[in-house]
């Protein structure tokens, strides 16, 4: 059977085959968002650089006993069992289905002036119940990496900032409605919910200090990172388990910075789509953001973006533009010369 398109996001689609249920297909597409809202130009070749960026770092925290993801396949061959055609060469993966939990688990390692986020902070040195010294500076290095989760929105609907003890109400309402409880479950739900509210803090925390690490060593500053989790069936004990998804520690799910120009006291050159994002509030300023997604943006704005992408790739896990198109390129012609024989 063809896939079936089933539900668009902002900068992916999703798919099901009826052959395969107990599967999903996630397409990332070249679009992008400014403050939630989905903007009509493109970034060339954003989603499979996209693509490759999240695929390594999902595999290097698996690895590393961090935390276990859903993807069952990213390669040619397994895609074209599974009904996926060539038009989604480079851009998709099979994923375990999952329950997605409705927050975006945020660490921050730097202060960032700019960030809108950061307001609690100037008011009262405290960001959603994290105590934060007084008179940090711009780009400054926090004394240790903070959790700052958010309720996740809907399309174009903004998150909304809460504290660690409104995740438990989140996991609790999660639990009610997507998870079958045994009855001893239920009777202690609050403490169910606390265990893993805690258990996606931590994870979180560990997650983004991984990252961080690995990426210093390529000259890369990870300044905060957005990550989201949902719960997949294991096959072997029954039970659900906690896995990561959607992105990876992506530019478009995290602010980076080159670790050989940063300098603390000031705004840092964009590695991420900030590049955008800052351009459409430098030049589009007296707009809202939905006006402004009505402008064309330039094209050199977004192959300047592209161009970051890949250089992005490329310094993280050696991998460039052609070595990619071409891989995928033999690949799919392989896996196809592979069926038909």
């Amino acid at each position: 059977m063809p896939l079936e398109l089933f539900r668009e996001e902002e900068t992916s689609n999703c798919y099901r085959n009826t052959d395969f249920p107990h599967l999903k297909f996630i397409e990332r597409t070249d679009k992008f968002t400014i403050d939630d809202i989905v903007f009509p130009d493109e970034i060339p070749m954003k989603g499979v650089a996209l693509n490759q960026i999240s695929n390594c770092w999902m595999k290097l925290l698996e690895k590393a006993g961090v935390v276990q993801n859903a993807i069952i396949a990213s390669d040619a061959s397994s895609l074209l069992k599974f009904g996926v055609g060539e038009q989604f060469a480079g851009r998709m993966i099979a994923v375990r289905e999952c329950i997605p939990i409705p927050l975006e688990c945020i660490v921050r390692g730097y202060y960032v002036e700019e960030s809108d986020s950061w307001e609690a902070y100037r008011m009262h040195h405290n960001m959603y119940g994290n105590v934060l010294p007084k008179g940090l500076k711009d780009s400054q290095r926090l004394p240790n990496p903070i959790y700052t989760p958010s309720l996740k929105g809907g399309i174009n609907e903004p998150d909304t900032n809460i504290s660690f003890a409104d995740t438990i109400d989140v996991i609790k309402k999660y639990l009610i409605e997507n998870i079958e409880l045994e009855n001893e479950q239920r009777d202690y739900i609050y403490t169910l919910a606390f265990s893993i509210a805690t258990s996606i803090r931590e994870t979180s925390l560990r997650a983004y200090s991984f990252a961080h690490d690995y990426a210093m060593q390529k000259g890369i500053i990870i300044a905060d990172a957005k990550i989201e989790f949902g719960t997949i069936l294991d096959v072997n004990t029954g039970k659900r388990k906690l896995v990561i998804i959607s992105d990876a520690f992506t530019p478009d799910s995290c602010r980076l910075w080159n670790l050989k120009s940063y300098q603390v006291g000031r705004p840092q050159p964009s590695l991420d789509k900030h590049i955008i994002k800052r351009y459409v509030r430098r030049f589009l300023k007296q707009e809202t953001s939905a006006v402004c997604a009505a402008h064309a943006l330039p094209q050199e704005v977004l192959n300047e973006t592209a161009d970051v992408y890949w250089n992005l790739l490329k310094r993280l896990f050696n991998k460039d533009l052609v070595g990619v198109t071409s891989d995928i390129a033999w690949d799919w012609n392989h896996a196809q010369g592979d069926i038909l024989l």
